[in-house]
């Protein structure tokens, strides 16, 4: 199987997973830093809501709380645009058999290389989720007398962390068979 069932197909599908780790960062520098300050508040609202226990997907979360999806537990597919457009419309695509296969060696090239680039953005991503999930455990327990919204604000950036790192290392596990 050359593309396999990811949670993030796409470069683009690991934009949230940027922004919750540059919310960490943000979150980590500036003590007074409350979940109304944040970019990204009606995420971090909806993550207050959950629990790390739950079979809930960081997209989900992410999608519910930008308001993309009207269910937390609701199932959103990855956007795997090139490979729709290649599997439905390769017939009509092509006049000849040469052609066809053709277009398909090199969508399966390009299938290939998407994969390893992926894959690399996903190990990058998952190593700087690790260290900011493990700096904001620290914080959290260094920051026992901070205001209730203080809390709150890192608990959810921990739980959205945790549940991206879940989601990243499952399909780095899916990548590297």
């Amino acid at each position: 199987m050359l593309l396999p069932d990811l949670n993030f197909a796409t470069m683009s599908s690991l934009k949230p997973v940027e922004i919750v780790i540059t919310e960490a960062s943000m979150a980590l520098k500036d003590q007074a830093r409350g979940i109304s300050s944040s970019e990204i508040a009606n995420v971090l609202r909806i993550t207050i809501q959950t629990t790390t226990d739950a079979d809930i997907s960081f997209r989900s979360i992410y999608a519910y709380g930008t308001g993309k999806s009207s269910n937390p537990e609701e199932y959103i597919p990855p956007e795997d645009v090139g490979s729709t457009i290649m599997s439905k419309h390769l017939p009509y695509l092509t006049s000849t058999t040469n052609e066809g296969v053709l277009a398909l060696v090199g969508f399966i090239i390009f299938l290939v290389f998407r994969r390893k680039k992926i894959r690399q953005k996903e190990q990058n991503l998952y190593d700087e989720a690790i260290a900011k999930e493990k700096s904001l455990r620290y914080h959290l327990q260094m920051e026992v007398g901070a205001s209730q919204e203080r809390i709150d604000y890192l608990k959810s950036i921990l739980t959205l962390l945790t549940y991206a790192l879940k989601d990243l290392k499952r399909d780095l596990t899916v990548l590297t068979k």
